[in-house]
């Protein structure tokens, strides 16, 4: 059965969603990819880089929000600093991209700048 998502701001912490929940939500949330530049290397398809593709100030608080990073360290403290911030639904990748890989599907590269 799929998971139905929803207002997170109750939680204290933010939602943890396995590659195949966030794989049936996919449509409905914002990626946004928060690993450290230095090992950025892929990424989910669509997914934003915080604070270079998009800012903070542009995503709405009531925007399904979902946080990746390699695996799932990073996103989980930015998602907790989002919650404080009002955001409302704030979820993270569980095991982060490298669970997404593991589960096949698909990946988009990422083109570093000199």
């Amino acid at each position: 059965m799929k998971r139905r998502l929803g207002n997170t701001l109750s939680h204290d912490r933010p939602v943890l969603l396995s590659a195949a929940e966030v794989s049936d939500h996919f449509q409905s949330l914002l990626i946004l990819d928060v690993q450290n530049p230095k090992y950025l290397t892929s990424t989910l398809p669509k997914a934003k880089r915080l604070n270079i593709d998009i800012l903070l100030r542009d995503i709405p608080k009531s925007q399904p929000v979902l946080l990746v990073c390699l695996n799932g360290d990073r996103s989980l403290t930015v998602a907790k600093q989002l919650l404080k911030l009002g955001y409302l639904s704030v979820y993270v990748l569980k095991g982060g991209i490298s669970s997404w890989r593991q589960a096949g599907f698909t990946m988009w590269g990422i083109n570093k700048t000199a």
